[in-house]
């Protein structure tokens, strides 16, 4: 063989190669891209998709159009599943909400697809009442618009993942469903352990013990102005789009929102929700909602133990039973019965509310704060 057929015949085998290679991972589909080819067994699972969302999700929804989008970090990607009815009646849904997310990657997520998204209809919008700032979103607006596509077919991590995703299949739960929704730690005991975790990580002040005795009386600073220039923009842009917006403030259990008021900071949590309420109102009128769903009800004190809860994964991730159950009140299928959309008018009775139902479940459940105090980190510790 001379050296030119030899040559000719190495290129030949390598471009052979690369095509089965881009083949069998154009059909695997570790990363949900392409969304074409689902077989038990083979690819139905995909454990790498975690580890691609923020690259994989915009070209969801840029090719596929939803007409209602789910926003947030993992709290709205865990807690709202883009089946419910009243966001499938506006046509295909799909859930945006990102792990780990800070604001600066969801204001991005919304931009984006207030821009490239021509048939959405409808936005749930998970937030904290905290600072929402403008961002200069153009950069990654540009990554989103451009995905590497190469890269899913032709790259050493696609074949590996491809590889690993059907040799996990009988390994593997799957983390996701292919409509955007997290599973995150749903089904598995250990539930009271996760609490710990994060109480030991987000303390809302440097309490050693709960007072079980008294109401907080720490005295409460006033409330700083925030920067809601990012969610301004969003509001007044959906609102020009004709883009109906539901502001979720994310709820806690109710052993979580309980260190709130131990902590006297309870107060400035309403005055920072005071402002949202009253940037919606002005941006967008009656087309957005924020909504509130914490309190002492049977959902957010619902009884933790290290075996697997209905509504709670830990106490700041809820499971979309209670997203359900949200996502009917906001959208008028149920009257409320857990939350509130709130108003001005509406603001400071709600609080007095949640203030009273405090009261009244505290001295029905002495055990309640036991409880807490055995979750919370021990002082020393």
């Amino acid at each position: 063989m001379t050296a030119r057929k030899y040559f000719f015949v190495l290129v030949v085998i390598v471009l052979l190669l690369a095509a089965m290679v881009a083949a069998f991972n154009r059909v695997v589909d570790p990363f949900w891209y392409y969304r074409d080819i689902s077989i038990d067994g083979f690819n139905a699972i995909k454990p790498k998709f975690k580890n691609y969302e923020r690259y994989v999700k915009p070209a969801i929804v840029q090719r596929e159009q939803p007409a209602s989008l789910i926003f947030g970090s993992s709290f709205a990607e865990v807690g709202f599943d883009p089946q419910h009815s009243a966001l499938r009646v506006a046509g295909n849904s799909y859930n945006f909400g990102l792990a780990g997310a800070s604001w600066d990657r969801v204001v991005c997520a919304v931009q984006f697809s207030l821009a490239h998204d021509a048939a959405l209809r409808q936005i749930v919008l998970g937030i904290h009442p905290d600072s929402m700032p403008q961002k200069d979103c153009h950069a990654d607006i540009i990554k989103m618009e451009h995905p590497e596509e190469r890269a899913f077919l032709f790259s050493y991590n696609a074949f590996e993942a491809a590889i690993n995703t059907v040799l996990e299949q009988r390994d593997n739960k799957p983390s996701h469903r292919a409509d955007g929704l997290y599973y995150f730690t749903r089904g598995l005991p250990g539930t009271a352990n996760r609490f710990r975790e994060v109480f030991a990580l987000n303390r809302f002040c440097d309490m050693a013990h709960v007072n079980a005795g008294a109401l907080a009386t720490a005295p409460v600073a006033k409330q700083a102005v925030l920067d809601l220039n990012g969610l301004r923009d969003i509001l007044h842009t959906a609102a020009a789009k004709g883009i109906t917006v539901k502001l979720v403030i994310y709820p806690r259990h109710a052993l979580s929102l309980e260190q709130q008021y131990q902590c006297g900071v309870r107060q400035d949590r309403w005055d920072a929700v005071a402002q949202i309420v009253a940037l919606a109102k002005h941006e967008a009128g009656d087309s957005a909602q924020v909504w509130d769903f914490d309190g002492y009800h049977a959902i957010s004190t619902e009884t933790i133990s290290e075996n697997v809860a209905t509504y709670w994964q830990d106490p700041t991730h809820f499971n979309s039973e209670f997203g359900n159950i949200m996502l009917d009140e906001m959208f008028a299928l149920q009257p409320p019965a857990f939350g509130a959309r709130l108003t001005a008018d509406n603001l400071a009775a709600r609080a007095a509310s949640e203030r009273a139902a405090r009261t009244a479940y505290l001295s029905a459940h002495p055990e309640f704060l036991s409880q807490l105090e055995s979750l919370l980190p021990q002082h020393g510790h």
